[in-house]
């Protein structure tokens, strides 16, 4: 689920996009091969027109897959978003922190999703004293890392 930015888009095309054709059915032309999203994927967009500060729609739009009515909300969406500028320097709005290439903005990004699902407890995935990550409720892990695990991790693709 994202806004109407068109930046969105092209990145979930570039990302997760397949080629795809409808079956052939034995007459005429055979179908064309089109580059969309894949069949699996439920990707939805919830696009705000505004004159001067006033709210005038909301549309609704489903780019892939099925969404059932009522389903769209992009507070969830815009919650991790803060969350991730205030941890991050690099994506604050008024910063002197950049990135001078894209591979170092990647990497910090890595870096930050790996500590916000191993090293950081989630208050509304805990009970009580127990402290809960992301990680954790997934099975990952049975432990909230300390960033000094994270950082010494060997990790090692499976190759077959």
């Amino acid at each position: 689920m994202t806004d109407g930015y068109k930046v969105y888009t092209e990145a979930f095309l570039k990302r997760l996009g397949q080629w795809d054709r409808k079956p052939y059915r034995g007459h005429g032309r055979p179908p064309v091969w089109k580059y969309g999203y894949p069949d699996c994927l439920n990707y939805g967009q919830v696009v705000k027109t505004r004159q001067g500060k006033k709210l005038e729609k909301v549309e609704y739009k489903v780019m892939s897959g099925t969404i059932p009515e009522g389903w769209f909300n992009t507070s969830a969406v815009e919650r991790m978003n803060l969350t991730i500028r205030n941890s991050m320097a690099r994506l604050k709005r008024i910063s002197q922190n950049f990135s001078k290439e894209i591979k170092d903005l990647e990497q910090c990004c890595d870096l930050f999703r790996a500590m916000y699902n191993f090293c950081r407890p989630h208050m509304s995935l805990s009970s009580g004293t127990i402290k809960v990550t992301p990680a954790m409720s997934l099975g990952l892990t049975d432990r909230v890392w300390s960033l000094r695990e994270l950082m010494t991790f060997y990790y090692r693709k499976n190759i077959r």
